[in-house]
């Protein structure tokens, strides 16, 4: 066998441009000290796929009299996190999962709850890469705060990591040979796009959205009651085809979510408790109507989501996280044209985290449960649900392992 630290460094170098991460450009360069050297020419900013983007706040204050209170000098910025299986050089059959939103430059992971984005206690950790295989498997994105006196690096390198209010969902779209797109969802359900500096609200919408994919080139939303809708290049947006469509959850307006897993879309139904949203719901509108009421009209202000279109009041629309009673998932027979349920998921185990959802091999991690969902009601708190008999356990109320993968042995 030939002798890899001679390789020409001009090949070496060659090789080490076109690494697809800053993960495998560490590897690269651990092997030796002429394959370091070599890999020293290339520039690590390459594997950087998140562009820095500041945004004007979606949510904003405005004055009794109808006046913005001005921004920070630094607004919200644009933050990707990424999943990765970790699993032992010498045991690389089954692995854990962990969330890092720092870019790896650094040569560190700032470890995040794996479904929020809730930094974990002693996130700041080195893994040597000698001993662990590391692999991006998902990338999510969210909207941070941005601070009066640091830049989107600065907050990115400290520990004052805060998602921006008023945002759901955040969605990148890389484009050929264009500029990025980045759509959101606001927690009032409406989808809005980032041009000419400022938030516009996608032209036409009359429903209340849960989530965005991008399936072969063309974009599509999907609203609380399981429609389908098409967003076109110009932002608007139309049905997509009434036949593909039915209410799938007999009235419930639940957060639905897709989830792509081998190929397939999937859309998995969330089902909260109904009654203890309505409570809540009441309760918190009685609080409103109360605090207004009280409120001196020379310093009272309103929360709002601020667009192109106008205002909308946030509080009409924030509620305390639902509890959840299940899930349901649903996969489109092409056949029959018509959404219909997914009573089992084989192998395969689904994580729906805050920030994305996407579907894992359940044999590839450790206690991962097939045919099962992940998730979470509260950002600290991770849970399971088991299809095959609708159970939910919960990871602080359990010893079980099939919350292993979680918790890396290197923590």
């Amino acid at each position: 066998m030939g002798d890899w630290s001679n390789l020409p460094k001009e090949l070496l170098g060659l090789i080490a441009v076109r690494l697809f991460s800053i993960v495998e450009f560490n590897r690269f360069r651990s092997i030796c000290k002429s394959w370091r050297s070599s890999a020293s020419r290339a520039n690590k900013n390459l594997f950087l796929s998140c562009p820095l983007i500041y945004f004007m706040p979606l949510e904003v204050h405005v004055t009794f009299q109808g006046n913005i209170i001005p921004a920070l000098k630094y607004g919200p910025f644009l933050s990707r996190a990424a999943f990765f299986r970790v699993t032992l050089s010498s045991s690389p059959d089954q692995g854990w999962l962990i969330k890092s939103d720092t870019d790896l430059n650094s040569g560190k992971f700032h470890l995040l709850n794996s479904l929020s984005r809730l930094a974990l206690r002693h996130s700041c950790k080195r893994i040597d890469l000698s001993e662990f295989i590391v692999s991006e498997i998902q990338e999510a994105y969210a909207v941070l705060e941005g601070h009066m006196r640091k830049t989107a690096r600065a907050v990115l390198e400290g520990h004052m990591r805060k998602t921006a209010r008023g945002f759901k969902r955040v969605f990148l779209f890389k484009v050929p040979g264009g500029d990025h797109r980045v759509l959101v969802i606001g927690i009032d359900g409406l989808i809005r796009y980032w041009k000419e500096e400022r938030w516009m609200r996608v032209k036409g919408q009359v429903a209340q959205f849960s989530d965005i994919v991008l399936e072969k080139g063309l974009t599509y939303a999907l609203d609380t009651k399981g429609i389908v809708w098409w967003i076109s290049s110009s932002y608007d947006i139309s049905r997509f085809g009434p036949s593909l469509y039915g209410n799938i959850t007999n009235g419930s307006c639940g957060e639905k979510r897709y989830v792509r897993c081998r190929g397939v879309l999937y859309i998995v139904d969330r089902l909260i408790d109904e009654n203890l949203l309505k409570r809540k719901a009441d309760s918190l509108a009685d609080d409103a109507n109360a605090h207004f009421l009280d409120a001196d009209p020379g310093h009272y202000f309103f929360r709002v989501l601020h667009d192109d279109v106008g205002n909308v009041n946030c509080e009409l629309f924030e509620r305390e996280c639902p509890k959840t009673i299940g899930f349901k998932v649903y996969e489109m027979d092409y056949e029959l044209v018509k959404w219909v349920e997914v009573k089992s998921l084989g192998d395969n185990a689904f994580l729906m985290a805050t920030d994305t959802c996407f579907s894992v091999l359940a044999r590839e991690f450790y206690g991962c449960l097939p045919n099962s969902i992940y998730f979470t009601d509260k950002e600290n708190e991770i849970k399971v649900f088991k299809l095959d008999d609708g159970s939910i356990t919960t990871m602080s109320e359990s010893e079980q392992s099939c919350f292993q993968m979680f918790v890396p042995s290197f923590l």
